[in-house]
């Protein structure tokens, strides 16, 4: 293949690494919006252009892609605290290595047409279409994956949750669910959200609050919350530093406490 078609490359690489990027997402459990997802997966395309540049060895290579896939990562998901991003980084760097060292196997054990590797970037010459008939079955397959496992995760559990603030505590059975992802705006924290009524035992007049906003499916507004001294969850005291989001009425199922489901995975 003498001719390279920067549309078609980026192209290809951007749908590549939405895969990758998407696969992550769904093997983690990590909360992310599409558009971050989009994003994410459009620089790792246009890094692809790297081909264009002269053939160095595979250190170089190597190093190129270590810190694009920690670009991409902090790009899609974002930065919570060390063992996440690490742990994030890892997935997406594996992934990406294994499929690519697949298909350069594949490439040199059968040379097929409209596919070339350069700096270790694969290059496939394929019509668009059959590329989105591909997205939409690999999205669909991780849908029914998701579902078929949700009620055997953890995430499905319902956690004990202890609040220290003042030599005074407060226990909630806190549901983790993986569509809270409220964090406080300021520091970037994680909030857990609990009805005021279970927190009267803690809060007093000489608190500092924080504004914290939060936009879901049942609409958008702003709740108070504290930073608490220590939070054991499940009597494990958790080491990093969380707020705690004070609601009214707001949720009106038996379980009075939301917990994001990266305070458990992480």
């Amino acid at each position: 293949m003498k001719t390279i078609y920067l549309d078609v490359l980026i192209f290809t690489n951007l749908f590549e690494d939405f895969i990758f990027l998407l696969v992550t997402k769904y093997i983690l459990r990590q909360n992310t919006r599409y558009y971050r997802l989009l994003l994410g997966s459009l620089f790792g395309g246009l890094s692809s252009l790297f081909v264009l540049l002269p053939e160095y060895n595979f250190i170089i290579n190597l190093m190129f892609k270590l810190i694009i896939t920690a670009i991409m990562v902090l790009i899609t998901f974002g930065y919570t605290n060390k063992k996440i991003f690490f742990k994030t980084y890892l997935t997406l760097f594996l992934l990406s290595f294994l499929v690519t060292g697949g298909l350069i196997f594949f490439y040199l054990a059968l040379r097929p047409k409209g596919v070339e590797i350069i700096n270790d970037t694969v290059y496939f010459n394929i019509s668009p279409t059959l590329l989105i008939i591909l997205t939409l079955t690999i999205y669909f397959i991780l849908l029914l994956y998701r579902k078929l496992i949700s009620n055997h995760s953890k995430a499905s559990q319902i956690h004990k949750v202890k609040i220290c603030m003042n030599a005074k505590e407060a226990e909630v059975d806190c549901k983790c669910d993986s569509g809270c992802n409220l964090k406080e705006p300021f520091s970037n924290c994680y909030v857990i959200i609990v009805e005021k009524i279970l927190l009267t035992n803690l809060l007093n007049e000489d608190m500092k609050f924080r504004v914290i906003p939060f936009d879901s499916l049942g609409g958008s507004g702003i709740i108070y919350g504290f930073c608490p001294e220590i939070v054991y969850i499940d009597n494990k005291q958790l080491k990093e530093q969380v707020y705690i989001g004070v609601c009214e009425n707001i949720l009106k199922n038996d379980v009075k406490g939301l917990i994001p489901e990266n305070l458990i995975r992480g």
